[in-house]
């Protein structure tokens, strides 16, 4: 499991380490309103993500399912043998058992990647009523065109991303999706970012389609599935029902950062919108930590979960919930106390704007962070309507609790970040912990009940 956790942190490392740089370049050599609608846009077109109506973790669920279902037993002929007993041997598998889930997977994907197009038009026709930014209107709704079609391209590549990763190739899909970031910042430091806004997007496209051919080619060369195999209603079904309720729980996250953005945009003024980014950006990077645990834990406890292993389960969570804990307090210790060098060596500036809400920042960061594992562990157990429930609960209190401390109270941008901090306390603090176990008991006496035998 080393590798796996390894190459995790390699997959999120990239995907935050891309997007600092790619924010230094366009803040040093365009400008700061530049940077500001960068990530203004990054923060809101994450909206894509929910017409994927939580595939990847379906998938996953679905394929350790079919996976762990015994196969019959068949007879070799009809009568007995030399000693009076049936002879029986195991079928012939034809088709590989993510097959089918594989192929229906890829109808949805494509199916979101058309719904995605279609929301991106809609919102880069509307950018300039939605938001404030009067200036580059030239160039942000190409920029919310590029960026929205990159992102529907990662979407549908999450399809064979999902294979690998139920099937145990974590490491080579971890490695595509690093390569995949990597290529972005790369070819747009090729091409150059003094250009303008329409290379940072243009080149998002260009890496992400390159992706998706890698993921769809790996996922087809390394463990035998195409895209073949059977349309099947019952298995599509599955796979929405599922995903329906984790893109519900999803929906939270955009309750937090992204509406925050929205929020300070129409409550605040710009400058703060450009103070609070750079403290959103390394609150993702320290997340790296536990994203990368959180990643693996997913399709090993689904594995785990379909044989009965409770035990794997339990250990997978409270040891990763102690290790995410633990690696979020020293990882935003440190960050604290150099983040004056940090911030002008990243953006040329010590932003104390930024530098006085950070301390805010990484408490809900720790405290949000230390359920990336359990919310692992939960949607590999199949507990998503609970979870689902809880985190649009604890979303919309960040909204109502930010917009009390900013609009009523007067604590401007610090009423944003304690309103994060209200909400991530109540769910990732105190329910998560209690649930989690609760739900691991709970199936643990069910398997230990006897089951009835029926004597001939």
């Amino acid at each position: 499991m080393r590798r796996d956790i390894v190459s995790a942190y390699v997959a999120s490392g990239a995907k935050i380490a891309s997007w600092a740089v790619m924010s230094a370049m366009v803040y040093r050599y365009l400008s700061p309103q530049a940077f500001a609608a960068l990530a203004l846009i990054r923060g809101t077109i994450g909206l894509l993500n929910y017409a994927a109506v939580g595939l990847g973790p379906a998938l996953i669920r679905l394929i350790a399912e079919e996976a762990s279902k015994p196969q019959m037993a068949i007879p070799v002929d009809e009568g007995l043998g030399a000693d009076g007993v049936l002879a029986y041997r195991t079928p012939e598998i034809k088709r590989d058992p993510a097959s089918e889930p594989y192929v229906n997977g890829l109808i949805i994907a494509i199916s979101a990647g058309a719904i995605g197009l279609v929301l991106t038009w809609v919102y880069a026709k509307w950018f300039g009523v939605v938001h404030h930014i009067t200036t580059l209107k030239g160039d942000v709704p190409a920029l919310v065109v590029t960026i929205g079609i990159g992102t529907v391209l990662r979407i549908i590549s999450d399809a064979p991303g999902a294979v690998l990763q139920a099937r145990g190739r974590i490491v080579t899909d971890n490695c595509l999706l690093a390569f995949g970031d990597v290529l972005w910042v790369v070819l747009t430091s090729l091409w150059g970012v003094k250009e303008g806004l329409e290379v940072v997007g243009g080149t998002f496209v260009v890496a992400n389609l390159i992706l998706l051919g890698a993921r769809f080619t790996v996922a087809h060369g390394e463990t035998g599935v195409g895209a073949r195999g059977q349309i099947n209603c019952t298995t599509l079904r599955r796979l929405l029902t599922f995903g329906s309720l984790v893109v519900l729980a999803q929906l939270a996250d955009y309750l937090y950062a992204p509406t925050d953005y929205i929020l300070i945009d129409r409550l605040l003024d710009p400058m703060a919108l450009a103070a609070y980014a750079p403290a959103v950006q390394i609150d993702g990077a320290l997340l790296v930590l536990v994203a990368g645990l959180g990643a693996v834990l997913l399709p090993k406890s689904a594995v785990a979960h379909a044989a009965g292993d409770l035990a794997a389960v339990r250990k997978y969570y409270v040891r990763g919930t102690l290790a995410s804990v633990g690696l979020l307090v020293a990882a935003g210790a440190c960050v604290w106390a150099l983040s004056p060098w940090v911030f002008r060596m990243w953006l040329g500036n010590e932003m104390p704007a930024t530098q006085a809400i950070l301390p805010l920042v990484l408490v809900h960061t720790v405290i949000g962070g230390s359920s990336a594992v359990g919310r692992s562990i939960l949607l590999g157990m199949g507990k998503v309507q609970a979870f689902t429930i809880a985190v649009l609960i604890a979303g919309a209190s960040n909204v109502a609790f930010s917009v009390v401390f900013v609009k009523y109270l007067g604590l401007g941008l610090k009423g944003i970040v304690l309103g994060t901090i209200m909400a991530v306390v109540l769910r990732c603090g105190v329910w998560m912990p209690w649930y989690v176990m609760r739900a691991v008991r709970g199936e643990g006496k069910i398997a230990a009940e006897p089951q009835m035998t029926i004597e001939n």
